[in-house]
């Protein structure tokens, strides 16, 4: 996961962390003994073993969550800035279940989950639920197509 600690419009840190979707998905694979390609696969579906929350997602998360705060630690150990004010998690991690409540429980802020189709209308052909689901991905990618429009 990429931190990125912003001040008005001004970044004061950017960081990448090792852990992500990618290491759950290894996660799965290793405990599951199947592929990269059918834990990808079982992950985006949710057709996962009935253990998978108590053995695989519930300790992935909450490492996701601690590091998350050593990161937010070494940014106030290194920085003259002590505190922030709310977490903003988008990416293809970011809507992994459980995953806002537990950087919310370990660093006591607020933290919600960016939707960048928040206030967008859609086609009658989209299919709603899934796009929820996936909003906080395709971030990066609405913001670079709004810049057409915005220009």
């Amino acid at each position: 996961f990429s931190l990125q600690i912003v001040r008005n419009d001004e970044v004061l840190h950017d960081s990448e962390q090792g852990l992500g979707g990618a290491q759950l998905t290894q996660l799965i694979a290793r405990q599951y003994g199947i592929s990269l390609e059918e834990a990808e696969l079982k992950k985006r579906s949710g057709e996962l073993p009935t253990d998978y929350a108590e053995a695989v997602l519930h300790p992935f998360v909450s490492g996701m969550a601690q590091d998350i705060m050593r990161a937010l630690q070494f940014f106030f150990t290194s920085t003259p800035y002590h505190s922030v004010q709310h977490i903003a998690m988008f990416g293809g991690s970011a809507g992994v279940q459980g995953l806002v409540q537990a950087v919310q429980e370990q660093i006591k802020l607020p933290v919600h989950l960016l939707n960048p189709f928040e206030k967008m209308s859609f086609a009658a052909t989209v299919h709603q639920s899934k796009l929820k689901n996936d909003a906080p991905m395709y971030l990066t990618a609405c913001g670079l197509a709004m810049r057409r429009f915005l220009s």
